[in-house]
């Protein structure tokens, strides 16, 4: 009796385990695309590929990347406003933090943003 219910508890567990993965050459598209400098295109790949495999961590680990590298782009780049670069910077970094609250890229940089919005005596977008 006990080993039927370890049995049906274990494959129970492997049922639920059974999740789609993401397909690997969407996947690979859509970061080469984040690697190139294209980042709507690719988070926007990355989201579509989501839908069908949401719990993937190869998945999760790319849109990570993919809106802190996004984050990067406009917090570093000195030919933008800091009225576009700011919010925009923050609301990338505040989307890899949804996925990854520990991520201590987006973390810091997230809080220097905030940091600066808070020297300048101005309000933190809710972006």
């Amino acid at each position: 009796m006990k080993f039927t219910l370890f049995a049906a508890v274990v494959v129970a567990m492997m049922m639920g385990c059974t999740e789609p993965k993401a397909d690997a050459e969407k996947l690979n598209h859509a970061n080469a695309l984040v690697n190139t400098g294209q980042y709507e295109e690719g988070i926007k790949a990355l989201d579509e590929i989501a839908k069908k495999s949401p719990n993937d961590p190869a998945l999760k680990q790319s849109l990570i990347t993919a809106h802190v590298k996004f984050g990067h782009f406009y917090l570093f780049n000195d030919s933008l406003a800091p009225k576009v670069k700011y919010p925009s910077a923050l609301h990338q970094y505040r989307e890899a933090l949804k996925l990854d609250p520990e991520n201590k890229d987006a973390k810091e940089n997230a809080q220097q943003i905030i940091d600066i919005y808070k020297m300048m005596g101005r309000e933190v977008p809710n972006v």
